[in-house]
C-alpha cells in the first residue's frame, strides 16, 4: 500500500511540476504580448494591471518549487511536501482570473463600464 501511495505522489508531483512549467510558459507568452499593446497606449495603467505585468516573470519559479517537490518526494514520503505542492495548485488556480482581471481591466476602464 505504501509503495502505492510513494508512485501516486511521483506521478502527481511530476504533473504538476509540467503543469506549472507550461502555466508559466504560456503566462509569459500571453502577457508579453499584453504589455506591448499596453506600452504602446502610453498611458498610466491600473494597479492590478500594473502588478500583474511586473509578476508574471517570476511565475517560473512555481516550476522550480515544484520540481524541488518532486525531487523529495521521489528520494522519500513526504506528506508535508504533497501538502506544499496542493496549496501552490491553488495559488497558480487563483492566478488565472488575476490575470483576466489585469489584462482587461484597462479595456473596462477606457470604455467607461465600472470594474469589479
Amino acid at each position: 500500500m505504501n509503495q502505492v501511495k510513494s508512485r501516486f505522489q511521483i506521478i502527481v508531483a511530476s504533473v504538476s511540476t509540467l503543469y506549472f512549467a507550461l502555466f508559466a510558459y504560456g503566462a509569459f507568452i500571453f502577457i508579453y504580448q499584453f504589455e506591448r499593446i499596453f506600452e504602446s497606449f502610453e498611458v498610466e495603467l491600473p494597479i492590478q494591471t500594473s502588478l500583474l505585468i511586473g509578476s508574471y516573470r517570476y511565475w517560473g519559479v512555481l516550476s522550480l518549487i515544484s520540481a524541488f517537490i518532486l525531487f523529495k518526494v521521489s528520494r522519500c514520503n513526504s506528506n508535508k511536501s504533497i501538502k506544499i505542492l496542493g496549496w501552490l495548485i491553488v495559488l497558480s488556480l487563483l492566478l488565472v482570473p488575476l490575470t483576466i482581471w489585469g489584462v482587461y481591466s484597462p479595456v473596462l476602464e477606457a470604455s467607461g463600464q465600472p470594474t469589479t
